[in-house]
């Protein structure tokens, strides 16, 4: 057996000459075991090249979230996992008993390949999701220039766009609790990206849900908003039913976004 591990070795590094390679694809076409040997040795190669470790249509590669998996995937982490696995294997690949315990090898290989695809695309792809439609840049400043603006106000936005958003809470908080009969519900979205900034989610809804029961014209930005919420918190159910209730009226706000957003998430 050994020997013929060194002949499908050769045989599959091209290093045998036309003679040898011609008596060898005789002897495997006349050994079913040989033959057997033969495919299994190659589907292995095939598991463990570079190439192979992000499978189908190359087109795919041309998404940022793809291009990160297979940048994971020929990382040091990656390969540090493959040359494990790999030397593993070839520990037992001479033992005739443990052919069995090839395929469930490959069979380990492959559910850690699915479940490390899954996690690092899924993280990937929900934060570069995130990062493309929160659009911080497109909401109105709390600051008019050339009018007398809160003070409070005036540093909370300051600390917002430095993004110094533990400190912005503080004086968004600040100013609500000064100014609690007539607050600006910008306020409310600033200090809910805030919040979302920093991951505490529950705290970002409490303000978006302010955002909707403020009887303005900004409420209606309320859905969307806790729809980033979801989506940086990658809870998928949660995040395709509020986009389905803002794509339900085409007057909602955001509703060509939120259309977009749930074709990308399909």
């Amino acid at each position: 057996m050994s020997d013929f591990l060194l002949e499908i070795d050769k045989y599959l590094d091209n290093e045998m000459s036309l003679k040898e390679k011609q008596a060898f694809e005789e002897k495997v076409n006349s050994d079913p075991l040989l033959l057997e040997e033969l495919k299994l040795q190659r589907d292995m190669r095939l598991m463990y090249s570079n190439e192979e470790w992000v499978a189908g249509d190359r087109k795919m590669l041309k998404n940022e979230g793809a291009k990160s998996l297979q940048s994971f995937f020929t990382s040091i982490e990656a390969t540090f996992l493959k040359t494990t696995i790999s030397e593993v294997i070839d520990e037992n690949r001479s033992n005739i008993k443990n052919r069995k315990w090839y395929f469930v090898a490959i069979a380990a290989v492959i559910a850690t390949l699915i479940t490390v695809t899954i996690f690092v695309f899924k993280e990937d792809n929900y934060n570069t999701l995130y990062a493309q439609y929160i659009q911080i840049d497109h909401i109105p400043s709390l600051v008019n220039r050339g009018e007398t603006n809160n003070k409070l106000i005036e540093k909370a936005q300051l600390l917002f766009d430095r993004k110094k958003y533990k400190e912005a809470i503080e004086v968004f908080t600040a100013y609500q609790k000064s100014n609690s009969e007539s607050i600006d519900p910008l306020c409310f979205i600033y200090k809910g990206i805030c919040y979302l900034e920093v991951e505490e989610f529950d705290d970002a809804l409490k303000e978006f849900e302010l955002l909707s029961n403020s009887n303005t014209l900004h409420s209606k930005k309320a859905n969307w908003y806790k729809a980033m919420v979801y989506l940086k918190q990658q809870d998928r159910g949660k995040l395709i039913l509020i986009l389905k209730s803002i794509v339900s009226d085409k007057n909602n706000f955001n509703y060509n976004q939120a259309q977009e957003l749930l074709e990308e998430i399909n």
